[in-house]
């Protein structure tokens, strides 16, 4: 027994595909992360930053409600005992505070899976 499809099947099939299509996305409008399909992240520009002993001070742009779970860090080993931090936004800040000069953020090397005493600089550009 062999189906035949008409013509009007066929077409009917066609209009109505994009309606069930349409039903499988799901959108979340209350998350605010950015997506990162690749490992090339837009570092941005820091309003400051400082290596001090085994902890790296970010300062970076805020509107009130920015912390470190805001702000993720790529660690890239360069030498033998060298390494290279990049600070990417992972989350928008939505608040409403005007804070000009941003805000503080530290991490310890311990944090960074960076051992104490390396050479470690910041891939970011700073001022700004």
């Amino acid at each position: 027994m062999t189906h035949r499809f008409t013509k009007l099947a066929i077409v009917g099939l066609m209009a109505a595909s994009p309606v069930v299509l349409g039903a499988c996305v799901i959108v979340d409008a209350d998350e605010h992360t950015a997506a990162s399909w690749d490992l090339d992240r837009d570092y941005g520009s820091l309003k400051g930053a400082e290596v001090s002993a085994n902890q790296i001070t970010a300062r970076v742009s805020s509107n009130g409600c920015t912390t470190k779970d805001f702000i993720g860090t790529d660690v890239r080993k360069s030498g033998d005992d060298s390494f290279t931090v990049g600070f990417f936004r992972e989350k928008q800040d939505y608040c409403r505070a005007n804070l000009p000069d941003g805000v503080e953020l530290s991490w310890s090397f311990e944090e960074l899976g960076i051992p104490n005493g390396a050479d470690v600089s910041v891939r970011n550009r700073v001022g700004g």
